[in-house]
């Protein structure tokens, strides 16, 4: 599993030198963000608290379920990407956003290049993991992969998600083959399930 220690001391910088020239919102849940306001201009996003989704358009995949605190598309003005995304929030959310020329802009003048970087490399390094894990591998490693995140998460957002549901849109794996899967998996006892939600992952095989 991805062991990596979020930045938080450098997350805090950047918010608190963010914070005063951004603009607040609090979110109910399953409401679409997009990563540019209407005049197309880039805008990051601060969460401070609540769960959202991330989902690339281009090919309508899942690619992470994040949880506050967290700070997004930081660079998207300073390397722009064909790829285009959009955040889902999965839960009540409350934060800030402002566009990403204003948030550069702070930074240059503040001096703040090395929190700038530590959160970015982290974020980096999230997405590294997860291709590594899911570009390349075999159908049974990536619905492993996902369990294993699953189980990182506490006992109520597990209680809130589909385990189907999750792992196909995260991976695009038919749902078929993902339930023949998880009713192995489930009678080896290596996974225990209530009403289709994971309650526990005990130690799952390398193999299938």
């Amino acid at each position: 599993m991805l062991d990596l220690v979020k930045p938080l001391n450098h997350l805090e910088t950047l918010r608190n030198y963010f914070s005063p020239l951004a603009t607040n919102f609090n979110v109910a849940a399953g409401e679409e963000l997009i990563f540019s306001n209407e005049q197309g201009e880039k805008q990051c996003w601060f969460f401070g608290a609540g769960f959202l989704d991330i989902w690339r358009e281009n090919n309508d995949i899942h690619v992470e379920l994040l949880s506050a605190p967290v700070l997004l598309n930081l660079s998207g003005d300073l390397i722009p990407s064909t790829l285009h995304y959009k955040i889902v929030t999965k839960s009540n959310c409350t934060g800030f956003c402002l566009p990403v020329s204003r948030a550069m802009d702070i930074v240059e003048k503040e001096g703040l290049w090395k929190s700038f970087c530590h959160w970015q490399t982290y974020q980096m390094r999230c997405f590294e993991w997860r291709d590594a894990q899911f570009i390349g591998t075999t159908t049974y490693a990536q619905i492993r992969s996902t369990l294993l995140t699953m189980a990182s998460w506490d006992k109520e957002l597990r209680s809130q998600i589909g385990v189907i549901n999750y792992i196909q849109t995260h991976t695009h794996i038919s749902r078929s083959v993902i339930a023949e899967m998880l009713s192995a998996l489930r009678k080896g006892n290596y996974i225990e399930m209530q009403k289709g939600k994971l309650i526990a992952v005990h130690k799952l095989p390398l193999n299938y």
